[in-house]
């Protein structure tokens, strides 16, 4: 142990999952004194960002909280924390980042406690075995809570009143619980462990007060330099990363985000990513290095440019030939030209694994980045959305013919969704022209939800026109006692048995006996224009005398033609009632029984 306490050791990685809006992205911020969550679109990462703490600013940070706890032995030289997207849209960007962890912080809002979301990143740090800490965010919304400004977490606990104690006590009681249902063995505040190895600590925070932060770091840290150090021994070999974004920057071009977890990258190597089609072969031209507490995906300052690189690191990389990366591919530099071939083949590979699928019939994807592209894929997949057309750049005249040729096949899918990206003017003149769609939003799932509603609202209004053409099922029973007229016209009162009764429809008998066409329909003596199962109206036939041509207790059902009950069958019956099957069924089996030929369906 004492052996590899002396080699060089590498800043570990440390990825901060959790539900949308639990406070991920404000923890950091707190810390690095940035508003990159204001920055982003709804306050919800939308891209993977990564920041390197060094050891000093941390020590600088502890200071704030404690004297005392600067004064602790750390001896790591720094960390790197990669923020990931909180919505379950970026399941395989947090795999991205959760693949390459040393440890995690899994973030859960104290007060609505664990959500859909926090389980599926808990689900992804089992995978992959990354030990992680809690962070039960929020405190400082608990009733009557008392804030210390960056307070030690049991501090300021001490100084609350005993009812915020308990209503804080009861909330990770609650979160205890719902993990020792989910089949972990350990779990509790972090000041009640002792051994950590067999414990997932929860550490009590505020991003707004900052208090509890500084225990966070102490925890996390102390992890990691107790049981993790082997993990991150330093590597001088070739570099070996995973690409976090794809995307064009003012003034670069395209360039690549990437996360470099072993190895040293220089300027000048050249090495192997994963591409659209094939592996792509390039060579550093620059490294751009974001400040120290700064934040790759958005930072307040320029980058610098360095000669060299070691893990643990987020590096901006310039090179030619890029444009057709691939989001969340292996990286890999080449120290030896004879690992060449090897690093292709494995890249190669790891990518099948990522290509989006598309289909004949399906919506036209556009997305600012391919990281971003792979999220929208995976989402709209899970609510069986198809894709026939995903890409990167701004919406064009292609994107609305190809959106055009798909609405022969499914007119709800003959949209347009973008993300985060414009709209050229000769893309929204073809729309115009073409009567297509374009949903623009920079919320992955607000753009789905608003694509969802459009088309849900449109295929119901459509079902309800086509429904509108034709003859619905109904069954109704004659009331004996209320035959108010028995001739010219015949007018009676029914109860509507199932399915839906309007004028200008022909009815039968359940005898196979032809009635005639119902006139009008009446309840309370006012015209109406339709009555539904259980209502009970008074109907008119012209035509007809009760008692001669129909009994006075009849029951009778809506003659349905042959066509409309073919169409009811075969493409609206989802949307019928559970009335209208069963009157629809009973009556094509009373036809069967009088033998016509076209009820052998």
């Amino acid at each position: 142990m004492s052996d590899n306490q002396n080699k060089p050791i590498r800043a570990p990685i440390a990825c901060i999952l959790g539900h949308i809006d639990h406070g991920k992205t404000s923890l950091l911020d707190y810390i690095r004194g940035t508003v990159v969550q204001q920055r982003e679109a709804a306050g919800i990462t939308q891209h993977i960002g990564a920041s390197f703490f060094p050891i000093e600013d941390i020590k600088n940070f502890l200071k704030k909280s404690k004297e005392e706890f600067a004064e602790k032995k750390l001896r790591l030289p720094g960390l790197l924390i990669v923020d990931t997207p909180g919505h379950a849209a970026f399941l395989n960007l947090r795999k991205r980042g959760g693949a390459v962890a040393d440890i995690a912080i899994l973030v859960i809002d104290v007060i609505s406690g664990s959500q859909p979301i926090t389980w599926e990143s808990v689900r992804i740090l089992r995978e992959r075995n990354t030990p992680f800490v809690i962070a039960a965010n929020k405190i400082d919304r608990i009733p009557g809570w008392k804030p210390i400004k960056d307070a030690d977490f049991t501090d300021t606990y001490k100084q609350q009143k005993a009812h915020v104690q308990e209503y804080l006590d009861k909330s990770l009681y609650r979160i205890i619980g719902d993990f020792l249902e989910e089949g972990f063995k350990g779990i509790d505040r972090y000041d009640k462990i002792k051994d950590f190895t067999k414990k997932i600590a929860i550490v009590p925070t505020s991003a707004i007060t900052g208090e509890g932060i500084s225990t966070l770091l102490l925890v996390l840290m102390g992890l990691v330099q107790q049981y993790l150090t082997k993990n991150l021994q330093f590597s001088k070999g070739s570099a070996e990363g995973v690409v976090l974004e794809v995307k064009k920057e003012r003034g670069y071009g395209k360039t690549l985000d990437v996360l470099i977890y072993n190895g040293i990258l220089r300027k000048g190597d050249d090495f192997i990513v994963g591409g659209l089609e094939k592996p792509v072969v390039s060579k550093v031209r620059a490294l751009l290095l974001p400040k120290p507490l700064d934040e790759i995906r958005d930072p307040r300052q320029k980058f610098d440019s360095v000669e060299e690189i070691s893990a643990a690191a987020g590096i901006k990389i310039l090179a030619p030939d890029i444009e057709d990366v691939v989001a969340g591919s292996p990286f890999r530099s080449i120290a030896n030209p004879s690992d060449k071939d090897r690093i292709y083949k494995e890249i190669e590979q790891e990518v099948e694994r990522i290509k989006i699928k598309t289909e004949k019939a399906g919506v036209v994807l556009k997305a600012d980045t391919l990281g971003s592209l792979e999220a929208l894929e995976n989402h709209f997949s899970k609510q069986s959305v198809k894709i026939s057309v995903a890409d990167v750049g701004p919406i064009k005249k292609a994107d609305i013919i190809n959106a055009s040729i798909v609405k022969e096949f499914d007119p709800y899918s003959a949209v347009i969704l973008g993300f985060n990206v414009p709209i050229l003017p000769e893309a929204r003149e073809e729309a115009q022209k073409q009567n297509i769609r374009i949903f623009t939003n920079n919320v992955i799932y607000r753009l789905l939800d608003d694509y969802l509603e459009y088309a849900e609202t449109r295929r119901a209004k459509d079902t309800a026109e086509a429904l509108d053409e034709l003859t619905l099922p109904a069954k109704i029973k004659m009331f004996p006692e209320y035959i108010f007229r028995n001739s010219n016209p015949a007018v009676f009162g029914v109860n509507v048995e199932g399915g839906t009764l309007e004028p200008k429809t022909s009815l039968i008998t359940d005898k196979g006996k032809k009635v005639g066409r119902l006139h009008q329909i009446q309840d309370k003596g006012q015209t109406i224009d339709k009555a539904e199962k259980d209502d009970e109206v008074a109907i008119s036939i012209r035509g007809i005398e009760v008692g001669r041509d129909i009994d006075k207790d009849e029951t009778m059902y809506v003659r349905v033609p042959e066509s409309h009950v073919r169409q009811l069958m075969s493409k609206f019956l989802n949307e019928l009632r559970t009335d209208h099957k069963e009157v629809l069924r009973e009556y094509i089996m009373l036809m069967r029984e009088k033998n016509h030929p076209w009820w052998g369906m």
